[in-house]
């Protein structure tokens, strides 16, 4: 039988996991709790009361977006440590890296009458033919109910192990459901876009997604959160936007470590990588790349 998709928020990593390998996707219901979610809400309304709708065909024209999500939330910090998600993290991208990063943090609101996103796959950002090894994973918490009717968002099931050019058809489509509380997970292999707004409520949505730690970042966290900012946030998430190795030799800065630009502690000792890292380096996965 195949393994259903929507799990209840006891669920382990490793069903979780199980299922996202096999749909592409997983949804796990009511991880965070009411009361976070309305810090949540209350801690973004000023930012979304500010910010404009959308311009653009892929960002929509019925749609508002808000970025750097975590200089504006300290709920948005909590889930994006979740041991859930970190659980996740490693399963599935850990294997291809010694780091994972934070991609891109962006809360979206689908106002009534938004059209439906163009279906895409995260990877495509990339000069790699999918399907590949996954490059990201990404995590989308429900601040309110999605619903088929509201905009929740359109995924394909099963189109994470497609060839690159093949496209879905109508029926193969299907709608997120999922109650306030509940965070979608899938890889940047799924075919997947918003869904169209039909309903008389909006569909507001935060997207926390993470990279293999050797890629460029879809989102310049550097420049968003730079050190007089970064230094507020916790360690954990600190090395999580980047202030940490990639790898070794990836990622220093001048005085050795990452870290030296946020705790004056630290010794400037021109280190270039870490015993940690390097035996973890021994476990990695290799890729090869080639042309044709």
């Amino acid at each position: 039988m195949p393994l259903d998709p929507v799990l209840d928020r006891a669920a382990s990593a490793e069903a979780v996991g199980a299922a996202l390998d096999e749909a592409g996707y997983a949804i796990v219901e009511r991880v965070a709790d009411p009361a976070l979610m309305d810090r949540l809400d209350a801690e973004f309304a000023p930012h979304l009361d500010a910010v404009q709708l959308g311009h653009t065909e892929f960002a929509g024209y019925r749609t508002k977006r808000i970025n750097n999500l975590l200089a504006k939330s300290r709920a948005a910090q909590e889930l994006a440590l979740h041991p859930l998600v970190l659980a996740l993290c490693d399963r599935v991208l850990l294997p291809y890296c010694l780091r994972y990063h934070l991609h891109v943090t962006a809360l979206i609101e689908l106002q009534p009458g938004e059209r439906a996103q163009v279906l895409h796959r995260d990877g495509g950002i990339y000069p790699v033919r999918l399907p590949s090894i996954p490059t990201t994973l990404a995590t989308f918490w429900a601040c309110n109910d999605f619903t088929a009717e509201n905009g929740g968002t359109n995924l394909v099931p099963g189109s994470h192990r497609w060839p690159h050019d093949r496209e879905p058809r109508p029926e193969e489509v299907v709608s997120t459901v999922m109650p306030r509380g509940s965070v979608l997970f899938y890889t940047s292999n799924l075919i997947h876009g918003g869904g169209a707004n039909r309903a008389i409520v909006t569909r507001r949505g935060m997207a926390l997604h993470y990279n293999l730690g050797w890629l460029r970042q879809e989102e310049n966290l550097f420049l968003s959160l730079p050190p007089a900012i970064a230094r507020a946030l916790p360690e954990p998430l600190q090395r999580l936007v980047g202030y940490d190795f990639g790898g070794p030799y990836l990622g220093f800065v001048e005085s050795g470590h990452p870290q030296t630009l946020l705790r004056a502690s630290l010794p400037a000792d021109m280190a270039r990588s870490s015993p940690e890292l390097e035996e973890r380096k021994k476990r990695m996965k290799r890729l090869t790349l080639s042309e044709g």
